[in-house]
């Protein structure tokens, strides 16, 4: 009978350090665009967003405790893949872990496709505020709103430019891995920088924000969407925890993918770090926007979209150096999520193949350790996805409805790591586990709640959204189909795929 695992050794080399960890695990949180466009203006009146990312930040504690005690005991290539395979169940986790893989391709390539938001925005207020007509020149005409009516002109160079970005950071992982933990950690750095400087611009302008407000507001001639007094809600703030787990937080996979390629003492604290960081880079800029203008305006602001933390430190700053310098900070942070996108799907291909449950050449590492064909196969379901906005934003927009299946998956790694508590006899481990188990099912279970109408959920009191249901069955089934497959295939050749899971794979 054949060896059970491609070879012996996975060939991949140690060049990860604990800074490349922390950023890829800031990539995969993605603050600096939760403070963008990805939660406040989805706001529920009543609520008050800092003290939400408080409360979601405390409830997912758990969770990155759980995942870290996984990590140090099972440091490989694919993470969570191979936590649910070998100590929970071989099946699971084969089916599982391909449908939560593939669920990334088109994340990243919608993340390249309305990334034109953040370039639209930042010429248009920077042209505004200086008067520079070819820059909303521009902002009107090519780098347009994706969300608007486009002409197919402006649909082929959206898809062209994000087309463009991942071809040169696929090639960059080509050429040499370590450039792409590299990019990933140069772009994480610039992003955090802005970020935190933005929120310096803020602190400079304490005690006037509120009295420079109208003049943001009649600048970019914004209408409130939301009149009616305000008062606070705890229903409400507590309503919001979703949207922060399911933009930020309980994002956790990035670090565990390349365990195997990480330089020794780099894993302990990287998710420790990086959720912290994140925590801060979320949850300050709320906090500035609550003291310095109060929850009612912004509350009848944040759903015209163009008001939130980034456009407004763009107007405070009152310096078109420093303008340009937060508005390239706020672009480079979809290109910093979609460089380690690049990075870290890869390493769940490579794992596959490494088990034997995807063809063999996905394994294959090139004369500088980069998995090259896992890297090609990544680039052309990007491709395939970022067409999809062209042929209908509104259909695009519902592949965001991932979130169920993603805390399906999270339910798992907590089951994983209360039955390795057991077998462990670890008190701490099983605690932790368990309530990351009930926390990830509670949160599951208001999700899928349809009088609660989560724009990310597959049901509301409208009915069911069947675009977002087929995407997460077309996900699963892909698993199903893939496991049935590579088990039918692989006994033709001597190996049952099943005793393969059995095992631990080399480093």
């Amino acid at each position: 009978m054949s060896k059970p695992f491609l070879r012996e050794s996975s060939g991949l080399v140690k060049n990860a350090t604990l800074k490349d960890l922390v950023m890829l695990n800031v990539a995969n949180m993605g603050a600096g665009l939760a403070v963008f466009e990805g939660i406040s203006p989805y706001i529920q009146p009543g609520s008050i967003l800092w003290l939400t990312s408080l409360l979601t930040f405390i409830l997912t504690l758990p969770l990155v405790y759980t995942y870290t005690s996984l990590l140090m005991r099972m440091p490989r290539t694919g993470g969570d893949y191979i936590w649910i395979s070998r100590r929970l169940n071989s099946k699971v986790g084969a089916v599982m872990g391909v449908a939560f893989a593939f669920n990334m391709p088109p994340y990243f390539a919608l993340s390249a496709f309305f990334s034109v938001s953040a370039i639209n925005l930042v010429l248009y207020e920077i042209g505004v505020l200086n008067h520079q007509g070819e820059l909303t020149n521009l902002s009107n005409t090519v780098f347009v709103n994706p969300y608007g009516t486009l002409t197919l002109t402006q649909d082929l160079l959206i898809y062209a430019l994000g087309a463009i970005a991942f071809v040169i950071i696929i090639l960059l992982n080509i050429i040499r891995p370590k450039w792409g933990f590299s990019l990933t950690t140069a772009l994480g750095i610039f992003s955090t920088i802005t970020l935190i400087l933005a929120m310096i611009v803020f602190a400079l302008n304490v005690g006037s924000v509120r009295s420079q407000l109208p003049n943001f507001i009649s600048e970019f001639q914004l209408s409130p969407q939301n009149t009616s007094p305000w008062s606070f809600s705890w229903a409400s703030t507590f309503y919001m925890i979703p949207f922060f787990l399911s933009f930020a937080y309980i994002w956790l996979y990035a670090g565990p993918a390349v365990a195997a390629e990480a330089k020794e003492g780099s894993l302990k604290w990287n998710l420790y770090l990086g959720s912290i960081m994140t925590f801060l880079m979320i949850t300050i800029p709320f906090i500035e926007m609550y003291t310095e203008i109060g929850c009612p305006t912004n509350t009848a602001y944040y759903p015209t979209f163009t008001y939130n933390f980034w456009s407004l430190a763009i107007f405070l700053s009152h310096n078109e150096i420093l303008e340009w310098i937060l508005g390239l900070g706020l672009i480079a942070w979809n290109f910093f999520v979609m460089a380690f996108g690049v990075v870290v799907f890869a390493r769940y291909v490579f794992a596959f193949a490494f088990d034997r449950l995807f063809p063999a050449i996905f394994a294959k590492l090139n004369k500088f350790a980069s998995p090259v064909y896992a890297h090609l196969l990544d680039l052309a379901t990007t491709l395939v996805f970022l067409a999809l906005p062209i042929i209908s934003v509104s259909g695009a927009s519902a592949l965001y409805s991932y979130t169920p299946l993603a805390l399906a998956y999270l339910i798992l790694v907590s089951l994983t790591g209360v039955k390795v508590g057991i077998e462990e006899r670890n008190k701490p481990l099983i605690i932790g586990s368990a309530l990351s188990t009930a926390i990830m099912s509670l949160m599951e279970g208001e999700i899928l709640d349809p009088y609660n109408n989560y724009a990310f959920s597959v049901v509301g009191t409208s009915g069911v959204n069947w675009i977002a249901t087929a995407y997460i069955a077309s996900l699963v089934g892909l698993g199903l189909i893939t496991y049935i497959t590579a088990k039918k295939v692989r006994s033709k050749e001597g190996i049952d795929i099943d005793l393969v899971y059995k095992e631990i794979p080399p480093e």
